[in-house]
């Protein structure tokens, strides 16, 4: 065999060997892939067949955003209005940008809201999104429609992270007050019986303080898209078990700062294959993603 051949025939072992290796460090390493808002890649954000895709690609979480509706029900939505962006009024119309927030959540009834149209428009800025006809759902029929599948198809229990969506200027005017949102939010996870089997993030760390007084035993997740681990901790009265950054705040210093007191980091959101590949090299807890494939394949 010529020295040409047996160069080749190494380069193919260590690319081979490599490539194995890596592999199985993933696998041992285990990081927690979270479906955002379900499988916002490919379906309608926030919706039950954008939850139901996640299970079945195998996400170990799935990640949410619930608001509160006029007659104090617990919807399922990013925003606290119906988005120009994506969404159609029951009649099939588009929803002018400057008009958006005269749909307030708070200010419609339940059934109001379910006639609005979540999938039909799709989304610009994700163009393979499945186009469907469906609605922003009740937090309790996410749960209901999940575990259900779970059972039917066997498989692996799935978690739940909840994102209250609460901001202290839209107090009592586009939500409730912090002491009646988490009461409305823990009253439904109480009822199906998912308290072991989920936590709950919020960019707004006095109702994050409200819920600990309140619910002390629930998993908290503090997300923050500013610098500064110590000046964020400090707004709230305890330590959260989980530390939620946008993805561009993480480095190794970081992640070591966060793993001393013993708290995890799962960064938001995190799509790009180079992204995915760093904050899998750093070891993050977890990656809530709208791509949940792009982990899992």
């Amino acid at each position: 065999m010529n020295s040409y051949k047996i160069s080749v025939l190494l380069l193919f072992f260590v690319v081979f060997f490599g490539c194995k290796t890596k592999k199985e460090e993933l696998k041992k390493q285990h990081v927690e892939v979270q479906g955002h808002r379900g499988d916002r890649g490919n379906f309608p954000e926030n919706t039950i067949p954008a939850f139901l895709s996640a299970i079945h690609k195998g996400a170990d979480v799935i990640e949410m955003d619930v608001v509160i509706s006029k007659d104090k029900k617990v919807v399922v939505s990013h925003e606290a209005f119906m988005s120009s962006l994506y969404v159609l009024t029951p009649d099939g119309l588009a929803i002018a940008k400057e008009k958006e927030k005269t749909y307030s959540l708070y200010e419609m009834n339940y059934d109001s809201i379910k006639k609005f149209d979540s999938g039909s428009n799709g989304n610009p800025l994700f163009p393979q999104q499945k186009k469907l006809k469906t609605y922003k759902p009740l937090l309790a029929e996410v749960i209901d429609s999940v575990e259900k599948e779970i059972e039917q198809h066997h498989f692996k229990r799935v978690m739940y992270n909840i994102e209250i969506k609460s901001e202290k200027k839209e107090y009592g005017i586009h939500q409730p007050q912090p002491e009646e949102f988490v009461d409305l939010v823990m009253n439904v996870i109480q009822q199906k019986g998912i308290k072991p089997f989920m936590n709950i993030q919020s960019f707004d760390p006095h109702l994050l303080n409200v819920l600990h007084k309140k619910y002390p035993k629930v998993k908290i997740a503090l997300l923050t898209s500013k610098a500064g681990i110590d000046k964020n901790l400090k707004q709230l009265i305890f330590k959260p078990q989980i530390y939620s950054p946008n993805y561009l705040l993480v480095n190794a210093a970081f992640l070591d700062s966060l793993r001393a007191t013993h708290i995890k980091v799962i960064p938001w959101t995190v799509n790009d294959k180079d992204a995915i590949s760093k904050m899998l090299d750093l070891k993050v807890d977890g990656i809530i993603t709208d791509y949940p494939e792009r982990l899992l394949n």
